[in-house]
């Protein structure tokens, strides 16, 4: 999967993103910390596990994130799909660790009612300060 350098470089260097779910027609918009893990293209997310996102992810895994620099004057819209990670998962105690390192927020990391979401880019919509945008989605895993 290729991602633009520019992208890349957002989301490594930022750690806040809207993400937007949706269950029944109804959306739903929260803002959230994240951690962009490059080498599998994946990006990590935490939340209480009886919150309105937890239960919209697991009804339907598609999901957007919003990603903005106004430094850069730069967003980046991702589209794509979630999945919760359950305790005991061989990779959860890893992506907690690595989350942690990057956002260090525990309260909304650690904890009994706190589960991971694994994020998975599918398309990415660019914009810029110009009104120039460009869409990617020929990736390929």
């Amino acid at each position: 999967m290729h991602i633009p350098e520019e992208i890349k470089n957002l989301l490594e260097n930022k750690n806040l993103c809207t993400m937007a779910t949706t269950w029944e027609d109804k959306p739903y918009l929260s803002l959230m910390n994240f951690t962009y893990l490059e080498s599998e293209n994946k990006i990590i997310l935490s939340s209480r596990k009886n919150s309105r996102k937890y239960y919209n992810i697991q009804k339907n895994k598609n999901i957007s994130l919003l990603v903005f620099s106004s430094s850069d004057k730069l967003s980046a819209t991702l589209l794509g799909t979630a999945e919760t990670i359950e305790s005991g998962n061989a990779k959860e105690e890893q992506y907690r660790k690595t989350h942690l390192k990057k956002n260090n927020m525990p309260q909304f990391i650690l904890g009994d009612n706190i589960g991971l979401i694994v994020f998975s880019i599918k398309e990415i919509i660019i914009s810029n300060s110009q009104d120039q945008v460009r869409y990617i989605s020929d990736f390929s895993e």
